[in-house]
């Protein structure tokens, strides 16, 4: 891992599996918009959600690097805050990790 890679957090979205998973429409709008420790407003929830469906597959499924891309770039673009990002992560973490552990 380069110097570059440590600061910047580009060795992060290797830590999360490739695995796609379904994700429910519902399921995501209420991972997104029904936790604490988020500070999204209802503009920046729906932007959030509607990157996230298009990164889906067709199926319905999607993988928590995926998720983590999408974030990534929302934040990267000064969409989301990093706290929101990391929280929002989290939050998809704990989903994942409760139903197909």
């Amino acid at each position: 891992m380069s110097i570059f890679s440590g600061i910047f957090g580009g060795s992060q979205k290797y830590k999360y599996s490739i695995g796609q998973k379904p994700l429910p429409e519902r399921e995501l709008r209420l991972l997104i918009s029904h936790h604490r420790n988020i500070t999204l407003d209802a503009a920046e929830e729906t932007l959030v959600e509607e990157e996230i469906l298009k990164a889906r597959h067709g199926d319905g499924t999607i993988s928590l690097r995926q998720i983590y891309n999408v974030l990534q770039h929302l934040y990267n673009s000064r969409k989301i805050s990093i706290a929101d990002k990391k929280s929002l992560m989290k939050n998809f973490e704990e989903y994942f990790g409760e139903h197909f552990s």
